[in-house]
């Protein structure tokens, strides 16, 4: 369980309108709250990688392609999620509401966040 201090400060996704919503920080975590309820949960991969069952290290440089591959051997349905694909990032949604996120930067791409929905 985290305690008040390991989480810091609030950030509010628009500070004139603080009943929107924010996010706490801790590493590489990033828990969205909405209406005093957890909205979503974000590893950024840009910070520290994620470890898949006990084998598997997913890094900012594993390949988009090795993802896709990933979920095709579990067997996990997944789409591109158009609402989170905008300038030079790309998403995809899988069937149990994973979002993972892909940014493009001048030719090379790198993966940056895993988040629940």
């Amino acid at each position: 369980m985290f305690k008040k201090k390991d989480l810091g400060k609030k950030h509010y996704f628009d500070k004139l309108n603080k009943n929107g919503g924010f996010s706490y920080f801790f590493k590489s975590l990033q828990i969205r709250i909405i209406n005093s309820k957890i909205y979503s949960l974000g590893v950024d991969l840009t910070h520290y990688p994620v470890s898949l069952l006990d084998n598997i290290i997913i890094y900012p440089e594993t390949s988009f392609e090795l993802i896709l591959n990933y979920l095709d051997i579990a067997n996990i349905e997944w789409s591109v999620n158009q609402q989170y694909c905008c300038d030079r990032v790309a998403a995809i949604q899988t069937e149990g509401n994973v979002l993972i996120s892909c940014i493009y930067d001048k030719g090379n791409y790198y993966l940056s966040k895993f988040q629940t929905l």
